[in-house]
C-alpha cells in the first residue's frame, strides 16, 4: 500500500491546548485535532462534509436549527451546507477530532448530525489513528472512510430546502467575493426582503450574511492551502482587511489563517504581516463580514 509522510504540525498555547491538521489522499482529506479547546464555533457552515469524534468535554450545538447536548463519544456526520455552532458546556475543554471530506464528489448524504452506531465509532477511531501515524498508510486510510461513509448515508431522506433559498445561496456562492446587498439576494429568489431573510434562514439555518462569510472563510482556506499570502487570502474572498479575515478564520475554524497555512503546506506566506493594514490602494472592496456572536440566545 502507498505510504505518505505527510506534514504534521502542532500549535501549543498552554499545556492543554493544542491543534493539529494534516491532509492525505492528495488533499482530498483533512484531519483537524483540538485538545483543551474552550473557543466558541461561530454559527457556520461548510461545502464538503465533515465527520467528527467528541473525546472529552462538553458542549452544546445548534445544526440547522436544532440544539444538541455534545458529550464523549458521540460521533457527528455533517453535510455540506449543515449551519452549524457550539458553546462550551461545563469546565472540561474539547477534545475533538474531524475528517474534513474536501474533495469527495460522490459523498451521499448523511443522515446525522448525530450518529449512534458503535461501527461508524469504531471506523471514525481507526481513521483517526492512520491520520496520526508517522506515515499515513493511504490505501487503508481510503478503505476505511468509504466504509464509514458508507455506515453514515441517509437513506432517502428529502432536501428540506426550498427553491427560492436555493436560488439565493446561488447568488451568493456567484458574488461571494463582492458587496452584496439584502435586495439583491431577495432579488434571486422573485421575494421581498423580509420573506427572503425568513425563507433563507428557515432553510439554512443562517441569515444570508452570515452564509456569506462562512463562503468567503471557505475561499481563504482555499487560497491559503495552494500558497497565497494571508493578505491576498483575504481580500480574493472579499474581506475588508486581514484582521477581519483572522477573525472569522477562528471563530469558524478553530484556528488561524497562518496557523492553516503552516499545517497544509509546512510554510507560511506573508502570515505575519501587521493585521488590519489595507489590502490593495486600489478601489476598497465591501464587506459584511458580521461581528462575533453567541450561538445561542
Amino acid at each position: 500500500m502507498e505510504m505518505t509522510h505527510a506534514p504534521h504540525i502542532q500549535q501549543p498555547r498552554h499545556p492543554r491546548h493544542r491543534e493539529t491538521v494534516r491532509r492525505a489522499l492528495g488533499g482530498t482529506i483533512e484531519f483537524r485535532h483540538f485538545t483543551g479547546f474552550d473557543q466558541l464555533f461561530a454559527p457556520h457552515a461548510h461545502g464538503y462534509p465533515v465527520i467528527g469524534l467528541v473525546r472529552e468535554g462538553h458542549r452544546i450545538m445548534e445544526c440547522n436549527r436544532t440544539r444538541y447536548r455534545l458529550g464523549p463519544g458521540q460521533l457527528l456526520a455533517l453535510n455540506a451546507g449543515d449551519a452549524h455552532g457550539c458553546v462550551q458546556e461545563g469546565a472540561t475543554p474539547l477534545v475533538y477530532d474531524s475528517l474534513a471530506l474536501l474533495d469527495f464528489h460522490d459523498c451521499p448524504p448523511f443522515a446525522g448530525p448525530i450518529v449512534e452506531d458503535a461501527e461508524a465509532i469504531a471506523l471514525m477511531e481507526e481513521a483517526v489513528d492512520l491520520m496520526q501515524a508517522a506515515a499515513v498508510d493511504e490505501g487503508h486510510l481510503e478503505e476505511t472512510i468509504y466504509l464509514l461513509v458508507g455506515l453514515l448515508a441517509a437513506t432517502g431522506q428529502p432536501d428540506p430546502r426550498n427553491d427560492a433559498a436555493h436560488a439565493m445561496a446561488a447568488h451568493l456562492r456567484r458574488h461571494a467575493s463582492e458587496t452584496v446587498r439584502l435586495e439583491e439576494v431577495a432579488a434571486a429568489a422573485g421575494l421581498d426582503k423580509y420573506r427572503a431573510l425568513r425563507s433563507f434562514t428557515a432553510a439554512f439555518g443562517l441569515t444570508p450574511m452570515r452564509y456569506l462569510t462562512s463562503l468567503r472563510v471557505e475561499s481563504a482556506r482555499e487560497a491559503l492551502a495552494s500558497g497565497a499570502s494571508c493578505a491576498d487570502a483575504a481580500w480574493a474572498a472579499g474581506f475588508s482587511d486581514q484582521a477581519h479575515l483572522t477573525r472569522a478564520f477562528k471563530e469558524r475554524l478553530g484556528m488561524t489563517p497562518g496557523f492553516y497555512q503552516r499545517a497544509v503546506t509546512g510554510s507560511s506566506v506573508g502570515a505575519d504581516r501587521a493585521k488590519g493594514a489595507p489590502l490593495s490602494p486600489s478601489t476598497p472592496k465591501g464587506s459584511v463580514d458580521s461581528p462575533p456572536e453567541q450561538v445561542l440566545s
